[in-house]
């Protein structure tokens, strides 16, 4: 017959396997003392740390679960002295003899070791979001996770690039395409999940997810609903909450349907049914290639001389009113530019170059940013964004990521993933501004996804103002992990493709800001505040 469960468990199909892997998994809980922990920790704060490998001189790699532990038991290779390589994504690397970056440890069973690593992030990597077995070795351990979260939620295996809002009383949670355990295909029409409202939540331990799924224990069903030329991944973000004129609130977004080559197909306005828990098309729009007036991204709630509008992109470079009306109207949008209609630039009375908002037209881009500062027109402190890295003074491009106010800074933030950099899409760096409009001058580097032979990536960051604590001193963020742009070909397992919390406190002194010039000209200066519908 079969040689072993995995063989037979193979012979059954892959999510059997799984399944047989989490059955087990709960049938050693009943022994944990036939393991040996090792925890790692973050010599500041004495936390676990997430994602930090241990490789064996036979090349075996193992990854501490969020809690920081792995459950290690290798028949052969207990009770006696075992070589671990230790290594992770912003921390320093023990160091043993020889200069080696690892420790020896005594694999007894039913112990358990401690390994200090030095943080030289600034952030601080919380726990993993999504995937399988988030605290999966502190169960096998017999230990109670910080978080009562189940192995496998909503059977999802991966989940990219998150969106948050708060709508109609409830927390929601929505990711892009995600994996599913049973088979290598997934759902490619958003996911989405609720969760307590910010003010019972901690987020310093987790996020507990209730996914709205297809059946009872299944797998999760698609949040989007759109009618199609062919067939294509559809993408949601921009996500704003408004009320129509009836004072109903509604929740907006837009939608991509994109190609293999990651290129539009379509695009378009969505509207969330609350009667099935959907998001359905409202109307088309043009192709980016044709206006870049529409929502993406995060956008964030702006009281602008007493008018409330949408702030669009990272920076902000596109807004609307706040309302219903306008924002599935694509005329009301107005984008943020020095261009006149004819293409001329527009100046003040003292011949700075001036920037102003302007309903149906388009924003301003990087590229026409980077022109009039290489041809001498624009100084880079005047300049809407032309970050620079406040250590070394180099140019420091944004990829995606979010703005948020913050009341302890009383400022403007922005978190953001850089194009190209130490790991192409994995460095985080963390920016402020006096406006949401700018200028955006300097940054600093608050993480890196960097290290020798195994550069990944953290795209599409996103932070999180409502989670936020210590009346903005502490905030959080999560981006997604994954190694598709890297360059780096081994994923590490159950953490590719899947969010990850960090928590920055802004307050400390590596990411201290020089003061910002006001070299930004609006033609209309706006005195902005956050606010909240």
């Amino acid at each position: 017959m079969f040689t072993s469960p995995r063989h037979f468990a193979a012979m059954m199909g892959t999510g059997t396997w799984v399944l047989f892997s989490l059955i087990s998994i709960q049938n050693a809980q009943a022994e944990p003392e036939k393991y040996f922990a090792i925890r790692v920790v973050d010599r500041e704060t004495g936390r676990g740390i997430p994602l930090v490998e241990l490789r064996t001189t036979d090349q075996t790699r193992y990854f501490t679960d969020s809690n920081g532990y792995v459950a290690y038991r290798e028949p052969g290779l207990m009770s006696q002295q075992v070589w671990f390589d230790v290594s992770s994504w912003g921390y320093e690397s023990p160091v043993g003899p020889y200069g080696t970056s690892g420790v020896a440890l005594t694999t007894t069973p039913g112990s358990e070791s401690v390994v200090e690593l030095q943080r030289t992030n600034v952030a601080e990597r919380l726990y993993r979001q999504t995937g399988v077995g988030i605290y999966r070795d502190t169960m096998l351990l017999g230990k109670a996770p910080p978080l009562d979260v189940p192995l496998l939620n909503g059977q999802v295996a991966g989940s990219d690039s998150v969106q948050t809002v708060i709508y109609n009383g409830k927390m929601r949670w929505f990711w892009q395409d995600t994996n599913q355990v049973k088979f290598a295909l997934g759902n490619y029409s958003m996911t989405g999940a609720t969760s307590p409202l910010p003010s019972d939540l901690d987020a310093n331990i987790g996020i507990p997810f209730t996914y709205f799924l297809r059946q009872p224990g299944g797998f999760v069903h698609p949040m989007a609903r759109v009618e199609q030329d062919g067939s294509h991944p559809i993408w949601v973000d921009g996500l704003m909450v408004v009320r129509d004129g009836n004072q109903r609130e509604r929740l907006v977004a837009r939608y991509v349907a994109a190609r293999k080559d990651f290129s539009v197909a379509q695009t378009g306005l969505m509207v969330y049914d609350d009667a099935e828990d959907v998001f359905v098309e409202h109307r088309r729009l043009p192709l980016p290639t044709e206006s870049r007036l529409y929502p993406r991204d995060h956008p964030i709630r702006v009281t602008a001389n007493g008018t409330e509008y949408f702030y669009i992109g990272a920076p902000p470079t596109v807004r609307v009113h706040a309302d219903f009306e306008s924002v599935t109207n694509p005329s009301e949008y107005e984008g943020l530019t020095c261009y006149a209609a004819d293409g001329s630039i527009e100046r003040d009375e003292g011949g700075r170059i001036r920037f102003s908002w302007k309903r149906g037209q388009q924003p301003i881009s990087q590229k026409q940013i980077d022109t009039l500062i290489r041809e001498g027109l624009l100084e880079p402190e005047e300049a809407l964004f032309a970050l620079r890295d406040v250590a070394s003074n180099n140019p420091v491009r944004v990829a995606n990521g979010s703005v948020a106010w913050n009341p302890f800074l009383k400022r403007w933030t922005m978190l953001f993933c850089e194009q190209g950099g130490d790991s192409f899409l994995g460095e985080v760096w963390f920016a402020t501004a006096n406006a949401p409009e700018g200028p955006w001058v300097h940054c600093r580097k608050v993480a890196t996804h960097a290290r020798p032979g195994q550069n990944m990536d953290f795209y599409n960051p996103k932070q999180h103002p409502e989670l936020m604590r210590d009346g903005g001193r502490t905030i959080f963020f999560e981006g997604t992990f994954v190694n598709t742009f890297s360059g780096t070909t081994v994923p590490v397992p159950r953490y590719n493709y899947n969010q990850l919390m960090y928590r920055l406190d802004v307050s400390d002194e590596r990411i201290e800001m020089p003061s910002t010039p006001p070299g930004l000209t609006l033609a209309q200066p706006a005195e902005t505040s956050v606010s909240a519908d």
